[in-house]
């Protein structure tokens, strides 16, 4: 069957219009239409058909097939719906079958209460083996539950990248000319309810919902993205200094140097904006420029990736 709600966002997005513009357009809520795209909500033929006229194409569009052949049966036929929750809901079920606080699963795992909390929502995108070999004890469930469930995670990501992969190739969506040099705008996308979005392509770009476009001249990475600046943890008194809701764009290809301002993803904790430093002996420390806030240190093992800034749009 095909994914509804991935082909509305692709369509949408080679229209160049927002999420925003669209639910307008229809009588949803922003809200409404993420949750539609990412398949959480339920899409009847009136709704459908709504969607078709804004877009300018027939109902029968988003049920072709585009060339998902090479992927295999298992795959196409996931179930799409809910997956990123299907870990939490097995750890929260159990917890509460066991009677246990967030906190004091924390307590017995060598984690956070906010980390429990994040993990029964299906914000955490990894879990450790040392992680996983915790939980299983303490809830007395199976490893072999959790690693099911992630592995339909996994699975429905893959077919996602496939049909995103072949998204791009069916257009140059985003491609103008500026003095005979094509220019692509950088996708700039909203936050989660965590904070910084989770969920990522094998390129590093954020797998969520893209708010707006922003251009960098002489960029030349069609994996950079942009992101909102959350809460005031990268604000000081002097510059640089991030506030919330300004516009950071990254870029995968840029290097990373001592002391850069990154995005960072690291095992067991959400996305982070900070300033990086290296330390010996094999460290990483990142920094936020609020010193209101704590520095995290933790071994280059655990970095997942970085990515650096390469422009920052500030508000005035």
């Amino acid at each position: 069957m095909a994914d509804i709600g991935l082909e509305i966002r692709i369509l949408r997005e080679k229209k160049r219009m927002t999420s925003k513009e669209l639910a307008e357009k229809v009588g949803l809520s922003q809200s409404q239409m993420s949750r539609l795209e990412k398949g959480q909500r339920r899409i009847d033929s009136k709704m459908l058909e709504r969607i078709s006229v804004a877009l300018g194409v027939s109902p029968s569009y988003f049920f072709e097939k585009r060339g998902l052949e090479s992927v295999t049966p298992a795959v196409e036929d996931a179930d799409l719906k809910h997956l990123t929750l299907d870990i939490g809901k097995i750890i929260r079920q159990r917890r509460r079958q066991l009677h246990l606080t967030p906190e004091e699963l924390s307590d017995k795992i060598g984690r956070t209460a906010p980390y429990i909390r994040a993990l029964e929502e299906g914000e955490i995108e990894y879990l450790s083996p040392e992680t996983v070999a915790k939980l299983c004890k303490v809830l007395k469930i199976s490893a072999y539950e959790l690693f099911d469930a992630q592995q339909q995670i996994v699975s429905d990501l893959k077919r996602q990248v496939v049909r995103l992969k072949q998204a791009h190739t069916e257009s140059t969506l985003g491609q103008i000319e500026i003095g005979g040099a094509k220019r692509k705008p950088v996708p700039v996308f909203g936050s989660v309810a965590s904070g910084y979005p989770t969920e990522f392509t094998l390129e590093g770009t954020p797998i969520g919902e893209i708010e707006d476009y922003a251009y960098v001249p002489k960029l030349d990475d069609e994996n950079a993205f942009g992101l909102f600046c959350i809460s005031n943890e990268m604000e000081q008194q002097g510059s640089p200094s991030f506030r919330e809701g300004d516009v950071i764009i990254f870029s995968p290809k840029a290097e990373v140097r001592n002391r850069d301002f990154v995005f960072a993803r690291v095992r067991g904790e959400r996305p982070l904006f900070r300033q990086i430093f290296f330390e010996p002996p094999a460290k990483v420390r990142l920094q936020p420029l609020n010193y209101n806030y704590p520095p995290l240190v933790i071994f280059s093992s655990e970095v997942v990736s970085t990515v650096r800034l390469i422009a920052h749009i500030a508000r005035l």
